[in-house]
């Protein structure tokens, strides 16, 4: 058959401009009529670009080599794409044939072109190119099949004769070029196609057709889809061409302009095209960035919501905490190490354990000997608690394995529940904790005399206002709580002058749990001077032993102040003397400084250890030094008859 230079649909120079081009997307606009239907059209991409990366032709007669140890990623997606194949394979066949019949009467390329976008303007932009790639991978396919078998297989070879192809397929100096330059093309449309397909899996939740970004590639994309179809049909004539033409189509050079300027062309809308779809990403990243800050944001404000309400119920408190994921068990229990369900906690007293990942193995022991005494008598009120280890690390540092082990380990040594992991403490958890764990002034107190301590928290709360410091106080009146320390804090509840514990008994606990300590460190030569938690020890349990009140107050591990009552009031009352070092230095620094101007040379501490016996005062004598002048402190026996 003899085919004229039309067969080939020369394009007209200008319908390559910008102008030309957008004209032409305009045509397919016309005929665009979306059914509705949305199709993933990436299988059926994978599957035609894995098409024409297999049939990518050797030397003649050669069959290409492929590495049977690589697993076919793409069979992964076969049984859904069989399904997919029901749908489509009537339209694919129809487009091919379409294109074949055409030009096969001579058709020109545009003509055709719309004529196969008339048989997909149901389909969405996407699915237009990918289908029209899919018809020309058929008719390349098939042809490079026998490219490659027929010179080893037998049918191959007679499929080769009846297309005449013996001739041009022993010119491998002539079809290498042919092929080498519809690679290009072709390589071309598949990543225009690929282009397409992302636009339309972009998550619309982040970006929508009416921004810009997205806009303006939507109205190029028509365009792009008229080339990328004509350059099928192109790329489909060439095919036919070698088939009936034989070595003389080989040698010509007529259409080699064409091809290259489709394939610039093509390039061209490509690059158009990946510029958008980057702006695009941009645009979504910064959406995606904005949404996660505005849900920071929200979970922040429902924990300040949460921690303000009163519960009867901690599971809202504890779920909005810890964020399960995977549906796994959130917490790693540390006496059976296994992870277990938040539900355990339910309706339990839960203390948070808040740290780093630098928890000193001292202060960690520590706990552990209050935690495990506790246990010892569970159904006493003042062990009706369980604690759990919130991991606080820096999201902008990469949670790498040396961190891993450090988590592991300390882990290990928690007898009491930990998250099972840091990453569930999400960005708004850590941000309470640190604008509202750090931001608060924790004060304790004690004594006996009301008088003092109505003046004491009066003072310290307006001190607190004046200052602009958040400040919550906690009265723990005396190691042997009787009648007038119950007294005290029904006074204080009374009269809203703080918090108090909700038993008489946690106040015995309190202390008791001091003195345990002090115990356990002295037993082991621990003294004041090699110890800074038994220097705290000793300072509280002689505040305790003192006739008058005291005071200490704390702003998250680093910052402490603390003194007995006359000190401590006397530098509230004189706060605008040191209101300035306040504003400069900060509150706790600046009170510890105006403490050391009131200290004298004399002082008098009593530290009374109830339990020990007379044998044992010589064994720890040594260990028991004062906490002001670092000096041993005289022994003394005492006995006491005291009734409120």
């Amino acid at each position: 058959m003899e085919l004229s230079s039309g067969f080939y649909g020369r394009s007209n120079p200008h319908m390559l401009s910008t102008s030309g081009g957008k004209a032409m997307g305009k045509l397919i606009e016309a005929t665009h009529e979306p059914a509705g239907v949305e199709i993933d059209m990436k299988p059926v991409l994978d599957i035609v670009e894995d098409i024409f990366e297999r049939a990518t032709p050797a030397a003649p007669g050669a069959i290409k080599q492929l590495d049977a140890s690589e697993p076919d990623e793409r069979a992964l997606h076969y049984s859904s794409l069989e399904q997919m194949m029901d749908v489509l394979s009537a339209t694919i066949n129809r487009i091919s044939c379409e294109i074949t019949y055409r030009l096969s009467i001579g058709e020109d390329a545009h003509s055709t072109t719309l004529a196969v976008a008339q048989i997909v303007k149901g389909y969405s932009w996407d699915a237009k190119i990918v289908l029209a790639l899919a018809a020309f991978a058929m008719t390349y396919g098939e042809f490079l099949l026998v490219v490659q078998l027929y010179a080893t297989n037998p049918l191959a070879k007679d499929v080769a004769l009846l297309k005449q192809l013996p001739e041009i397929l022993t010119r491998a100096d002539l079809l290498k070029p042919k092929f080498d330059t519809l690679a290009n093309l072709i390589n071309a449309m598949v990543v225009v196609a690929k282009c397409t397909v992302e636009f339309k899996g972009l998550p619309s939740k982040y970006i929508r057709p009416e921004d810009p970004e997205l806009s303006s590639a939507n109205a190029d994309i028509p365009s792009a889809v008229y080339w990328t179809i004509r350059s099928t049909v192109i790329c489909s004539s060439q095919i036919m061409g070698l088939i009936n033409m034989g070595h003389e189509f080989l040698s010509s050079t007529t259409d080699a302009w064409e091809l290259s300027s489709l394939t610039h062309n093509i390039n061209s809308i490509y690059n158009d095209l990946v510029e958008k779809l980057n702006r695009c990403r941009q645009r979504i990243s910064k959406s995606i960035v904005l949404s996660h800050e505005r849900k920071d944001i929200e979970a922040f404000e429902t924990l300040v919501r949460l921690f303000d309400a009163i519960h009867i119920d901690n599971m809202k408190i504890l779920k909005a905490l810890i964020y399960a994921k995977d549906d796994q068990p959130p917490l790693w229990d540390g006496t059976t190490k296994q992870r277990v369900s938040i539900e355990l906690l339910r309706r339990k007293s839960v203390l948070l354990l808040i740290s780093d990942l630098e928890i000193p193995e001292k202060e960690l022991i520590i706990l552990e000997q209050i935690y495990n005494e506790s246990r010892v008598q569970p159904t006493r009120i003042e062990s009706q608690y369980e604690v759990i280890w919130i991991p606080i690390v820096d999201r902008s540092s990469t949670f790498d394995d040396t961190m891993r082990k450090q988590f592991e380990s300390l882990q290990a040594m928690m007898p009491w529940y930990s998250v099972g992991h840091p990453s569930m403490i999400q960005p708004a958890v850590m941000r309470y904790i640190k604008e509202l764990t750090d931001r608060k002034f924790i004060c304790l107190y004690g004594g006996e005399d009301m008088n003092w301590i109505r003046i004491f928290t009066t003072t310290a709360k307006a001190v607190a206002k004046t200052a602009n410091i958040e400040l919550e106080m906690l009265y723990v009146g005396k190691s042997n709580p009787r009648e007038r320390v119950r007294r005290n804090m029904t006074n204080i509840e009374l009269e809203n002058l703080s918090h108090t514990p909700s038993d008489i008994s946690l106040i015995w606990f309190f202390w008791v749990r001091l003195e345990s300590m002090w115990h356990s460190r002295a037993q082991h030569g621990v003294t004041i001077r090699n110890d800074l938690i038994m220097q705290e020890i000793l300072t509280m349990l002689g505040f305790d032993g003192s006739d008058q009140g005291w005071a200490v107050i704390s702003r998250g591990a680093d910052e402490m102040a603390r003194a007995k009552a006359e000190t401590f009031l006397k530098s509230l009352e004189e706060y605008t003397a040191w209101e300035a070092a306040a504003a400069e230095k900060g509150f706790i620094p600046a009170l510890n400084d105006h403490f050391r101007s009131l200290r004298t040379e004399h002082h008098c501490n009593r530290l009374t250890l109830p339990g020990i016996s007379v044998a044992e005062i010589g064994s720890i004598k040594d260990t028991v030094v004062c906490v002001d002048c670092g000096k041993p402190m005289e022994a003394l026996l005492m006995f006491r008859c005291c009734t409120d």
